[in-house]
């Protein structure tokens, strides 16, 4: 963790709240360190518990961001986190930060947004907190259920595996540089999915009820940043395909406007909301169909191998290694 001088580091602080303030009990499963927290509910199920907030001007900025838009999104990043452990999400609490000058009608707007996301997901908004401050925020948490014995979890990977990623990569990011740039009338599907993400919640509720579920996370932070946690948890390492990699059209079509490398957003543009998810090669390639015929694509971009760390194999077919490098958030 670096010094307060330098500045904090996200996982050296969350490293140090697990090993010397994180509590438990009986109940819980899992704790600090995936995408949700897990507990026992019966003998058939578990609940999962997360919770993420948006801050205007760090995460979020109201200049490019129409409010329904926020209030889908903040909503659909934990949604995500929800499917990344492969569970369904049941219910929300919804806390807002509102600063001088916003009327009802704008904070209705964020719930309107909010309101047909959860609605899409079977999910009730059911309770929360409104409080004035200077920014405008969102916090949310999320309860989930999840069968006791099918978690997807970042430590599930084994060696063998074959890595997989829904949708394509590198349009969140995409849309975002060209949000914040001074390029006026480009196409709004661009911008679509950084606006208006969708979290997988289907596809997840398919693979668990279809396979065991091994190593799954979502993508949050950029494919290599998850790629890394993945490796790390699971104590394996994890060799990709550049080839393989599902680089967005939108991605392609920003980089050249942008005159920037679309394989740069593929690996480390943030806020995509896919899911990145081992498992067996035989099933790995069943998953692929069945994600298919449900209308979402399925990339299988390279496998679970002995030994550490997240190597990528080129177009030149160099084998390099990729640096743990995405979103951070200090």
């Amino acid at each position: 963790m670096k010094d307060q001088k330098a500045g904090i580091s996200e996982f050296g602080l969350i490293d140090i709240i697990k090993r010397r303030y994180q509590t438990a009990n009986k109940g819980l499963i899992v704790g600090i360190g995936d995408d949700a927290a897990v507990f026992a509910v019966d003998k058939t199920r578990s609940g999962l518990l997360t919770i993420d907030t948006l801050v205007d001007k760090i995460h979020f900025d109201l200049a490019y961001t129409p409010f329904e838009a926020l209030g889908h999104k903040a909503l659909a990043a934990n949604l995500s986190d929800i499917a990344a452990m492969g569970g369904r999400p049941v219910l929300a609490v919804v806390s807002i930060t509102i600063p001088r000058g916003l009327g009802c009608k704008d904070i209705a707007k964020v719930y309107a947004g909010m309101g047909r996301l959860a609605k899409k997901h079977g999910v009730a908004v059911c309770g929360g907190d409104t409080v004035a401050g200077r920014e405008l925020s969102l916090t949310i948490a999320v309860y989930g259920e999840a069968r006791k014995n099918n978690i997807g979890l970042r430590s599930g990977a084994k060696a063998g595996d074959a890595i997989l990623v829904t949708g394509t990569l590198g349009s969140s990011q995409a849309g975002l540089e060209i949000l914040k740039s001074k390029i006026k009338n480009q196409k709004s599907k661009i911008f679509q999915k950084h606006l208006w993400p969708e979290p997988r919640v289907k596809e997840a509720r398919l693979l668990a009820s279809k396979f065991k579920l091994h190593g799954m996370i979502d993508i949050s932070d950029g494919l290599a940043s998850e790629l890394h946690h993945i490796a790390r948890e699971s104590r394996v390492g994890m060799i990709i395909d550049q080839g393989a990699l599902p680089v967005a059209e939108e991605a392609v079509t920003a980089a050249n406007i942008l005159k920037k490398d679309p394989l740069e957003h593929c690996l480390y543009g943030g806020e995509e909301y896919e899911l990145l998810f081992t498992l067996p090669a035989r099933q790995a390639v069943e998953a692929r169909i069945i994600l298919s015929r449900a209308g979402t694509t399925c990339s299988i971009i390279g496998q679970v191998v002995k030994g550490n760390g997240v190597r990528m194999i080129g177009s030149d077919l160099k084998n390099v290694k990729i640096p743990d490098k995405g979103y951070k958030h200090f």
